[in-house]
């Protein structure tokens, strides 16, 4: 064990007596009586520099304070886990500090610079011996976790789409609208997300874009990163969850069957949404690590095959008050023209103790704003330009679009809307202990208007085919534009409990008086979640339906009234 370290855990308790004022003061003492000739001096100048930065710049951030507060004298790692975490906020909040500590821990492993025991991310559940049966006509295999309807890309007649499949690597499978014909599905790659005893985790879903040449991309894995990789450039928060953020590109154009690593990415990212502009430069979006960590997108430029560095979106701050409480978010991007990506967001209020609201989840509000693709600017509803990164109070200042915090219901997650009129717009799911259900909150006169009803659900009603009125409708999606605006296909639950996924058609666009027309599955005990496949029109050329029961779970693709089943 390194002296450090033992001279660490031996004024753990001293350290947790003091106040906070004294605090820093009483750190740089310890790391001054640590002085000795079992420390290096390489080691003793790597302390002496750290402990410097650290009085600098706590006589106005008390994040550090805070943080060395946690140490427990009862807990023999407590420590050391906090030193790591502290050596974690000083790299992402100050880079100054970043070749100080690559140069100290060059070459050096995880567990060479912390002694700290293995991480645990487990227990993974077994596998079981059997699973309930599903209906047929799925082109997955079962699959574990939550992938929901994966990533699809449409290119022509050819509709490709990537989830998360055996043990959270990301698979691939392309079918064929016209040839009704099927390729795949095939393992891209590996994933580190969920191997070994790790539980399964769904944070590493893949997306799919195209480039320019005709080669397909594919960005997976993604939930934190691991200690392996360091520490991280573009957050003050530590990996705690695992999973590498990887991007394999096809090795051919237009082939899925083989695919190579590129490393341009942070491993540490998590989550994907990625959009293909109409000049075809291709945008990610990703939280640059952990819950407390900044959003940020890479472009890829048409005609290139690598992305470009990150770009900062938002910047998580520690309160100022109680600086183990962080305030950062989550956001969702949409394409909604040629040449914009809405984003909508939320304030996730965090902390460093990952001790997270299980009711609540610390999502409050509501904001929004957009990026124009043609020179890379951010704007609010108001049409001004917003400088990067934002912050809780830039956010709240120029983009909040629902205040929850007088309100019951909280934000459990937002998408930004596209309206007829084109006016800014974004759906929230609003959650309260008696309370779950979407609604809208739209740019109008100069002010938002919050707490409205979804477009298409103001006095909307929906019989089944025995014409029986549907109180449960969970999902449901107008097929398109002309003769399709009067086509819909559905997801609800019926009388009885039973999950069901149909079409329904209406007399006129006029009404919202939906009939169910023809009931394609009916489960008990079973969920479904469903997403179109639209062309440029808008027009829904086929619908990937997730179909869960149990431990059962399987992706199918519906096309014109069937279910192509992979043959």
């Amino acid at each position: 064990m390194p002296y450090f370290t033992q001279c660490i855990r031996v004024n753990s308790l001293t350290l947790k007596r003091v106040s906070s004022v004294a605090l820093i003061s009483t750190v740089l003492a310890v790391a001054s009586a640590c002085s000795s000739s079992d420390i290096s001096s390489m080691e003793q100048a790597f302390f002496d520099k750290r402990a410097a930065l650290i009085e600098r710049y706590s006589s106005q951030d008390n994040t550090f304070a805070a943080l060395q507060a946690q140490v427990d004298p009862n807990e023999p790692d407590s420590a050391e886990y906090w030193r790591w975490r502290i050596d974690q906020y000083l790299y992402g909040q100050y880079p100054e500090f970043q070749p100080v500590y690559d140069s100290y821990t060059q070459g050096k492993s995880f567990h060479q610079i912390y002694q700290l025991p293995a991480e645990n991310l487990g227990p993974k559940t077994p596998a079981p011996s059997s699973v309930p049966e599903l209906p047929a006509g799925h082109f997955s295999d079962n699959l574990q976790g939550n992938p929901h309807t994966g990533w699809h890309d449409l290119v022509k007649d050819k509709v490709y789409i990537t989830y998360q499949g055996h043990l959270t690597d990301p698979y691939i499978a392309s079918y064929d609208l016209k040839t009704h014909e099927w390729e795949g599905p095939y393992k891209a790659a590996d994933s580190t997300l969920s191997k070994g005893d790790r539980k399964i985790d769904s944070h590493g879903r893949p997306i799919i874009e195209q480039d320019g040449k005709g080669h397909f991309h594919i960005v997976y894995g993604g939930h934190g990163g691991e200690r392996e990789d360091g520490l991280n450039p573009l957050s003050f928060d530590t990996p705690h969850a695992g999973g590498r953020m990887l991007h394999v590109m096809s090795e051919k154009p237009n082939d899925i069957s083989s695919f190579v690593q590129v490393n341009d990415i942070t491993p540490f990212a998590s989550y994907t949404s990625s959009h293909k502009m109409a000049n075809g430069d291709i945008y990610l979006f990703t939280r640059a690590g952990t819950h407390k960590s900044p959003w940020v997108y890479y472009k890829m430029k048409n005609g290139e095959q690598r992305f470009e560095p990150p770009v900062l979106i938002t910047w998580p701050t520690p309160q100022r008050d109680n600086p183990i409480n962080v305030d950062t978010f989550y956001i969702n991007p949409m394409k909604i023209s040629d040449t914009e990506i809405a984003i909508s967001y939320l304030w996730h209020e965090c902390n460093f103790n990952e001790d997270h609201n299980k009711e609540t989840y610390g999502r409050i509000n509501a904001y929004y704003m957009k990026l124009d693709t043609t020179d890379d600017t951010f704007y609010n509803a108001r049409q001004e330009k917003l400088s990067l990164p934002i912050t809780l109070a830039a956010a709240n200042e120029k983009t909040l679009a629902f205040d929850s915090t007088q309100r019951e219901e909280t934000p459990f997650t937002t998408e930004p809307l596209i309206l007829q009129n084109l006016q800014p717009a974004v759906a929230y799911q609003a959650r309260s202990k008696n309370l779950r259900e979407w609604r809208m909150t739209v740019w109008e006169n100069g002010q938002w208007e919050h707490s409205q009803p979804l477009p298409g659900t103001r006095n909307r009603t929906l019989t089944d085919v025995a014409n029986h009125n549907i109180d449960n409708i969970i999902s449901l999606q107008v097929l398109g534009v002309g003769e399709l605006e009067n086509q819909a296909v559905v997801v609800y639950k019926n009388g009885r409990g039973e999950t069901v996924f149909a079409t329904a058609v209406r007399d006129n666009p006029g009404v919202q008086n939906w009939q169910v027309e023809e009931e394609y599955l009916v489960l008990a005990k079973s969920s479904m979640e469903m997403e179109a496949v639209k062309d440029a029109e808008g027009n829904s050329v086929a619908v990937i339906l997730n179909v869960r029961k149990g431990t059962a779970q399987r992706l199918y693709l519906w096309q014109d009234g069937v279910f192509r089943a992979k043959l």
